[in-house]
């Protein structure tokens, strides 16, 4: 199986042969290229011509980020052709009824694996479950999933010990948001590599309005899976004392992950997406990682008009 490299140093990488060097001020260290999903520049990291030309041929996708942990960008090369696809994923975007449809299945997806992993941290989730994901609208539908993360966030406040949790962002206020912040920008990643991997245009998404900021498939994507790769990460790091004061920083208001903070933190996620779950199907376990790339798959044949896309639902519950 291939999964997700994290750089946390600054440096650059570059293309000796046909293997991929990351070279940073005292190390220069061979990549596993066979081994490598896709590469997530969490510092300064820069790319050579050679290195470009390898990562393309090899369809190995890179994102980088800034050092607080925000996503920049990514370079990918999607050179598949896919003008049905794009027409049909432009398609249900357009259609009220269609994109209605995804948006709710995307939703109910979220609430599962909210469910889910609260059941697994003991939490009966009543005021998850009594959330009805419908609505004549997409709006309407986007604030029962609001409903929905207010009820997560309590629960998960419970879960941690800490009955007060309040979910701040830009800048996140406390260690435990700083925890959190920084693995969604990552799982943001991790969805827009699924995106483009399964053909689908990133920039066109079903929950979230297509906008000029972020691309909206990802963060449609990157919902459905939180419950399970973040906040199951983060709780279990909490419970391991896994991180000190010393891993974090403050600005003002802010907090941040401090460098040896956020390689624990990408550890930690590691770890989780690395975790196997058999499925049957398939008769083979599939990894938490790849769960979100077979997610992108179910919507590509729904769009085609191949298979009804239905939310996803942990199986192994």
């Amino acid at each position: 199986m291939k999964y997700p490299l994290f750089i946390t140093q600054h440096g650059k990488l570059e293309r000796e042969g046909n293997s991929l060097f990351f070279v940073g001020e005292l190390v220069k260290k061979a990549l596993p290229l066979a081994q490598i999903a896709e590469i997530h520049c969490m510092a300064r990291v820069s790319l050579t011509s050679g290195a470009i030309d390898l990562l393309s041929e090899r369809g190995i996708p890179v994102h980088f980020y800034t050092t607080g942990g925000d996503y920049k960008g990514s370079f990918i090369n999607d050179a598949s052709p896919r003008g049905k696809l794009h027409l049909g994923q432009a398609e249900h975007h357009l259609d009220p009824e269609k994109r209605l449809y995804i948006a709710r299945e995307i939703v109910k997806g979220i609430q599962n694996n909210m469910a889910f992993t609260l059941a697994r941290w003991g939490i009966n989730p009543v005021r998850i479950n009594s959330v009805r994901v419908d609505g004549e609208s997409v709006e309407e539908v986007m604030g029962r999933e609001a409903e929905l993360w207010n009820h997560y966030y309590s629960y998960f406040g419970e879960a941690i010990g800490a009955e007060d949790f309040k979910r701040t962002r830009r800048p996140p206020e406390d260690e435990v948001n700083a925890l959190i912040s920084y693995a969604n920008a990552i799982t943001y990643g991790l969805a827009f590599s699924s995106s483009v991997k399964a053909g689908l245009d990133p920039s066109i998404g079903f929950l979230h309005a297509v906008n000029d900021r972020r691309h909206s498939l990802p963060l449609d994507l990157a919902d459905i899976f939180k419950p399970l790769y973040v906040f199951s990460t983060v709780k279990a790091a909490l419970d391991s004392g896994l991180f000190s004061k010393k891993d974090f920083s403050r600005k003002g208001n802010a907090v941040y992950l401090s460098r040896e903070g956020k390689k624990k933190l990408l550890a930690a996620l590691t770890d989780t997406l690395r975790r196997t779950v058999y499925y049957k199907p398939w008769k083979r376990n599939m990894s938490y990682r790849s769960m979100m790339d077979y997610e992108a798959r179910k919507l590509k044949r729904h769009l085609l008009g191949e298979a009804t896309y239905r939310a996803f639902s942990p199986w192994w519950a």
